[in-house]
């Protein structure tokens, strides 16, 4: 029988769930990003919630899923394509920009260590410079991502510079946080991290033999249940999650893994738009769980946060700005995307328990990555909201209009297919207009994308001529994910009768919701149907009820005329 303290844990959450609800609502209001406000929130229950203290650490260890989501999601999204689209130099200062940065921190703090000066913000005993070095030279996914999503951005060739960063630095922090989590005092130090990595290659091996050959059979045979495809795809995130945390590894390695191999199947958008919402419930108990655990600011903590945040921006705008400039992108693109990546990343928390635990850092320490941390996210959230007259600012001031000339990046450098026209499903009107544009305007054909969830259609659609996606069209987040947000015209061309889990008038909701700009074309019932969808808002309506009417009364009064000839 379950004791009733055991149950604890659900007011727990309850009471952070609804702290943090309510800051959000107030920070945003005050235009600062939700995640202060969850780390806010953390601060204000463990200063007034002693009787939870107990659930309050169980709640700490659920939350780690929100970085266990986080990683899977960022494997589903990894295009390292799109770093080679921007051209080898970039490619080499994206993917090089976390160690370069790293490596300059150490020279830093063990230059200060020989010349016995002690920099605030940064660590003093050689053991905890590479704690600190991470901490200094990643950026925060989470941050950035509703920053420019806020803004628009994430499709600009500015943001898509950072988000490629991003991706690059996750990669470096897992392989950070798996080496410094082997250094502890009963590891064998090279040889523990060789064993793991050892583990780590045939986990990889594995789990790419798995996914060619079984994986995605089992998503082809279910492809008509999204949210089988959905629990299948978490299955798998956790499966290797923990065959990574068994070798000794972390268990985002192990997510992140899954993420790779899963981005390369087609219900991929669907699997995103589906595990999204975990990822923010739990990254949201996860900063909540980091506001519990802070300590008291002195005014020691705060002058190191204070130099470990100008730290943190001087280096990205001295060591990063400098590497995307020799590649050519222009000084507007090197210095937004520099300025967009001038927070400490959620990572260098989960360094903070590891170096506790080993002994190697002590409280303070923990404090100041802890407060640099909400410090750089309070900063960035102005920072990225200004980014182009920052960097159009430092552009004039030290002349660097000549030092580099834009490159041009293909518009829609993403790692799914878009279209001027986008089809939502494919039917029997779809099948028709297909043959029709085939007959009298095959051009169309070239910037038409079919989204359609039956992978059973998928190789007739491609017959026509026209590219086709997996996913479902009832889910927003599944078309936002295909570029509706860029489409010119969106069709459905399926009436109400035939729809799951939707219908015409949620679409163009839907559609207008993501893209007020596109003209929507869509199938209505009848007439009075059809003058509804058009007050919604939608730019033309086909009802085939009332025009196969008008052809079968032309159809009966030919045949009238026809038999009167005769007779």
């Amino acid at each position: 029988m379950l004791r009733a303290a055991e149950f604890a844990l659900v007011p727990a959450i309850g009471l952070a769930v609804v702290t943090a609800a309510a800051l959000a609502v107030l920070f945003t209001r005050l235009r600062q990003p939700a995640l202060l406000a969850y780390i806010v929130a953390g601060l204000v229950i463990g200063r007034f919630s002693g009787a939870f203290s107990g659930s309050l650490n169980t709640m700490e260890q659920v939350s780690h899923l929100g970085l266990v989501f986080l990683l899977f999601i960022i494997g589903m999204e990894m295009d390292l394509r799109g770093v080679l689209r921007l051209g080898p130099r970039a490619a080499v200062a994206i993917l090089l920009q976390a160690p370069v940065s790293i490596g300059v921190v150490l020279g830093v703090q063990w230059g200060a260590h020989e010349l016995g000066v002690s920099v605030p913000g940064l660590g003093d005993a050689r053991g905890t410079w590479v704690y600190y070095a991470v901490a200094a030279s990643l950026g925060s996914t989470a941050v950035v991502v509703k920053l420019l999503g806020d803004k628009f951005e994430l499709g600009t060739q500015a943001g898509r510079v950072t988000m490629l960063t991003l991706i690059g630095q996750d990669a470096w922090a897992v392989l950070a946080l798996s080496y410094v989590s082997a250094l502890d005092e009963k590891s064998a130090g090279i040889a523990s991290v060789a064993l793991m990595l050892g583990g780590a290659a045939l986990l990889v091996v594995l789990c790419v033999l798995l996914a060619n050959h079984v994986l995605k059979r089992v998503m082809a045979f279910l492809a008509t249940s999204p949210d089988l495809i959905a629990v299948v795809a978490l299955g798998w995130c956790f499966l290797w999650a923990q065959g990574f945390s068994l070798t000794g590894l972390s268990a985002e390695m192990g997510a992140l893994l899954a993420g790779l191999t899963v981005s390369r199947l087609p219900q991929r958008t669907e699997i995103l738009s589906k595990v999204a919402s975990l990822r923010d419930f739990f990254m949201a108990l996860f900063f909540v769980a980091l506001g519990i655990g802070l300590p008291r600011p002195s005014p020691e903590v705060m002058l190191g946060a204070v130099t470990l945040v100008a730290l943190v921006l001087v280096s990205r705008l001295l060591l990063f700005a400098p590497a995307l400039l020799s590649a050519r992108l222009g000084p507007i693109v090197a210095l937004t995307a520099a300025l967009n990546l001038s927070q400490l990343s959620e990572f260098s928390l989960l360094l903070v328990p590891v170096g506790l635990a080993q002994g190697v850092l002590d409280p303070r320490d923990a404090a100041v990555v802890s407060y640099g941390l909400m410090l750089s996210v309070v900063l960035s959230s102005y920072i990225v909201r200004f980014n182009h007259a920052i960097a159009a600012a430092l552009e004039r001031g030290f002349r660097l209009r000549r030092l580099g000339e834009a490159r041009s990046v293909p518009a829609h450098a993403a790692d799914h297919p878009e279209g001027e026209v986008v089809l939502l499903g494919f039917f029997q009107n779809a099948e028709a207009l297909a043959h029709e544009l085939r007959r009298s305007a095959p051009e169309i054909l070239a910037k038409i994308l079919v989204v359609d969830f039956n992978l059973k259609n998928h190789p007739t659609v491609r017959a026509h001529g026209i590219r086709v996606a997996y996913g479902d069209i009832s889910n927003p987040e599944v078309l936002r994910h295909h570029g509706l947000e860029r489409a010119r015209v969106v069709v459905s061309t399926i009436d109400d009768a035939f729809l799951r889990g939707t219908s015409n008038a949620t679409l163009v909701g839907a559609v207008r919701a993501i893209n007020p700009r596109a003209r929507i074309i869509v199938t209505a019932s009848g007439a009075e149907a059809a003058r509804e969808l058009l007050g919604r808002g939608a730019f033309a309506c086909v009802a085939p009820p009332a025009e196969a009417a008008s052809a079968y009364a032309s159809a009966i009064r030919e045949a009238l005329a026809a038999a009167d000839d005769e007779a």
